[in-house]
């Protein structure tokens, strides 16, 4: 199968998703992730093999209903998206989720010829507004599950611009107990989040200054106060594990066949490796995806 039957499979799962659970959208950026790998040659050839498996198995084991209906073309598709996401930029949503799925939608889209029809602008809103009313997304305290409101804890103080040099160095810095990753992985949402912003900045100027700064900070308060709440302290780096998880190796790949933990194992390889290509960083400390997966 070609790269285009992918990519036409992402849109009607992100339709399919916006009528049942919007979750399942996690799906088609999996796979938009793992067609961007290989399109912007992010991994060496090595490994393209075992992504074109991967990506086999998600539409096999994900399958959709129907083929993507390529009729009542959008006009503008790129612009309403961007507006629907500033409208409702106070505050975070869901892990930051309406920017994520939105930032891999018109990635693709500006990478192909495939049309993107009034059907799918729809589900993208039904997506995003979904989204908005499911409130910030739960963090892991004590090992449990409980959702703290951004807007009713203190600021930590000021924030630099969001690029792309800053979310790497964020995502190597910021220190969170494993328990908490392993329950939540809001760090993990930190790399794809930021990394969807920053793309965005760039993309779409004329709409996207900072106005989605403030949703990416919040969340970085909310995780700093939910650390203070955390009464085991073990923290991140005493208890990674032995295995390495190198995404330009193909063991990393062999693992993912296995157990993707929600296609996070392509969107984690896809940002980070992006994200290194756009500040001009070799990638070659990985022990970060020992803390995030």
């Amino acid at each position: 199968m070609d790269i285009d039957f992918y990519k036409k499979w992402a849109c009607q799962k992100m339709i399919e998703s916006s009528q049942s659970n919007i979750w399942e959208g996690h799906w088609a950026c999996a796979v938009i992730a793992l067609t961007t790998l290989l399109e912007e040659k992010l991994v060496p050839a090595k490994v393209d093999n075992l992504i074109h498996e991967n990506l086999v198995k998600i539409v096999e084991e994900h399958a959709n209903e129907q083929l993507y209906r390529a009729n009542k073309v959008y006009e503008d598709f790129p612009a309403q998206m961007m507006r629907l996401l500033i409208q409702k930029n106070h505050t975070c949503h869901a892990l930051g989720h309406d920017v994520i799925y939105s930032f891999y939608l018109l990635s693709m889209l500006s990478r192909s010829d495939i049309p993107a029809t009034a059907e799918l602008f729809d589900a993208m809103g039904k997506i995003v507004n979904g989204f908005a009313a499911s409130g910030p997304g739960y963090v892991t305290v004590n090992g449990e599950n409980i959702v703290i409101d951004p807007d009713g804890i203190p600021n930590t103080g000021g924030r630099l611009q969001l690029t792309p040099e800053a979310v790497l160095d964020l995502l190597q810095d910021f220190q969170r107990p494993l328990q908490m990753e392993k329950g939540d992985m809001q760090l993990g949402h930190i790399l794809t989040h930021g990394h969807a912003i920053v793309e965005m900045k760039q993309a779409y100027r004329q709409y996207v200054y900072d106005n989605l700064d403030p949703a990416f900070y919040a969340r970085i308060n909310l995780l700093a106060y939910a650390n203070t709440l955390e009464e085991k302290r073990v923290e991140s780096d005493m208890a990674v594990t032995e295995t390495e998880l190198n995404p330009l190796e193909p063991s990393y790949w062999e693992q993912a066949l296995v157990e993707s933990r929600h296609g996070h194992y392509y969107k984690y390889a896809y940002s980070y490796l992006r994200l290194c290509r756009m500040a001009g960083r070799n990638p070659s400390d990985f022990r970060v995806f020992q803390r995030i997966l």
